[in-house]
């Protein structure tokens, strides 16, 4: 990318407060429409939150809640046995020791 002066770059972020300026401006009255809908639907912040007020789970995913640990050390580490296996364990099965004398 080119270097710009100081001017060109004034100019430029002129520009874009202007532009931001503009969106800005859209989104209030895109707020009011979602709000009428929602009063018009009987639909609640809770409803799109959930009854906890927490937030979705991303792509609809639910959450499994906690899991339970499979492999402790006697240094305390621990891993649940899902995803890329820990580095502590790795370097103990390097080292001979069998995974399954991690087991909990």
């Amino acid at each position: 990318m080119p270097k710009l002066s100081a001017e060109a770059l004034k100019s430029r972020i002129a520009a874009l407060q202007q532009q931001l300026a503009a969106a800005e401006k859209n989104k209030a009255p895109a707020i009011k429409k979602v709000q009428a809908l929602m009063k018009k639907l009987g639909v609640t912040l809770a409803d799109l939150t959930g009854a906890t007020g927490a937030q979705p789970s991303p792509k609809g995913k639910k959450s499994a809640g906690t899991i339970p640990v499979k492999y402790r050390d006697d240094a305390g580490n621990t891993w649940t046995g899902r995803g890329k296996t820990p580095r502590w364990l790795v370097e103990a099965e390097k080292a001979g020791k069998n995974r399954e004398s991690f087991k909990i």
